[in-house]
């Protein structure tokens, strides 16, 4: 049976842990929480009104550019879990290294381009195989795809609010790979589950 490694960020560390044990965190166990710990979060890079989840042409420059980096470009990327975005310019991801298939760096995308790698530590065990997702299996602009549904289904809620973030996950604990994402209410919350090419896969009230 292979280990499964769930992440906790701490800092720059990735706690990882073996499938026997019961301790994920919110993004790993269903929840759609897409808050960060303090090292991601960072002020808005753009005017108030920007909102990279409706920009295609970004979202498609931030993959293109991605891929063409060169440490990348003509190898397959592993993405490490899941990769985030917000509406406020950034992506957060953290990739395996090609040349170096034990090792994970966090990149951003930030104010229209990629920042310097990050190196990740790693704690634990866990199977890291069973933890990667091939990049190929989605595109950045699906993103916007996924949140002009979420502004539609907004519409249909009292008070409702899309989020200006979400995340493409392989999600231990639904034993899936899914985009998710939510919706805030008046008097009630909601959660959006996607499959790898946007389509609205569950919809319902937390």
């Amino acid at each position: 049976m292979k280990k499964s490694i769930f992440t906790l960020l701490l800092g720059s560390t990735l706690l990882l842990t073996s499938c026997g044990e019961k301790k994920e965190n919110n993004a790993d166990n269903g929840n759609t929480s897409t808050e960060q710990s303090s090292n991601e979060a960072s002020s808005k890079t753009y005017d108030a009104d920007y909102n990279l989840l409706t920009d295609v042409k970004t979202l498609q420059k931030a993959e293109d550019e991605l891929k063409n980096l060169q440490k990348f470009k003509g190898k397959e990327i592993q993405i490490f879990q899941k990769i985030y975005f917000y509406g406020d310019g950034r992506i957060v991801v953290s990739l395996q290294d090609p040349s170096k298939p034990e090792n994970i760096d966090s990149y951003t995308f930030k104010n229209g381009k990629w920042e310097e790698p990050e190196a990740v530590k790693i704690t634990g065990d866990g199977d890291m195989s069973a933890n990667l997702i091939p990049m190929s299996e989605i595109k950045f602009e699906t993103a916007a795809t996924i949140y002009k549904q979420l502004e539609e289904k907004a519409k249909t809620i009292e008070g409702g609010k899309a989020s200006d973030s979400m995340y493409y996950i392989l999600n231990m604990a639904r034993k899936d790979k899914l985009w998710m994402t939510s919706i805030e209410g008046t008097r009630d919350s909601y959660s959006g589950y996607f499959l790898a090419d946007g389509t609205l896969k569950e919809f319902s009230k937390d």
